[in-house]
């Protein structure tokens, strides 16, 4: 049972990064048409350890794009499996992957920013709001990101991302 419901999981994150949702860039059209590609990156969390993958695609002459974040639980701190328990921690952990949506992307000058749609925490009861920004140098962006969370006391936390045109999808 518990292989099925990693597959169907997997499964269901394909998906969802084969059929990304719009998401709407705001910026001159010069400046828009510079974001026209394939993007595909990855983040990490300084703070928190969560990882995962960004994929991105506008096509030439849009002011929309399609893409994607993967987020990917972190395991507990401290916790040190043997062989076995690694393999199982990687399936829970992926298990508990989420699909979150890029609520929106502005490009000005070279520099992108842009903002996650809120979603739910995996480590509290709260929503978290995430935003980021980068500088575009040529095929690569590279940044940051703060993720705050709502009605509760926690710190934010901050991460690095990077995302390549051309990788394909």
């Amino acid at each position: 049972m518990r292989i099925a419901s990693i597959g169907l999981t997997a499964l269901f994150l394909t998906a969802c990064a084969l059929n990304p949702a719009p998401v709407p860039i705001v910026g001159d059209s010069r400046e828009i048409a510079s974001l026209a590609g394939d993007w595909d990156g990855e983040y990490v969390g300084r703070d928190n350890g969560r990882s995962g993958s960004i994929l991105f695609r506008l096509s030439t002459g849009t002011d929309t794009a399609h893409g994607d974040v993967v987020m990917v639980p972190r395991p507990p701190r401290g916790y040190q499996p043997d062989d076995d328990e690694s393999r199982l921690t990687r399936q829970h952990l992926w298990a508990q992957s989420r699909v979150l949506s890029i609520r929106f992307v502005q490009v000005s000058a070279g520099e992108v920013s842009g903002a996650i749609e809120p979603y739910p925490s995996p480590d509290c009861t709260c929503q978290l709001i995430t935003t980021f920004q980068g500088v575009l140098r040529g095929n690569r962006i590279d940044g940051t990101y703060t993720t705050r969370h709502t009605n509760c006391d926690m710190p934010a936390e901050q991460g690095k991302w990077w995302a390549e045109r051309g990788r394909g999808w």
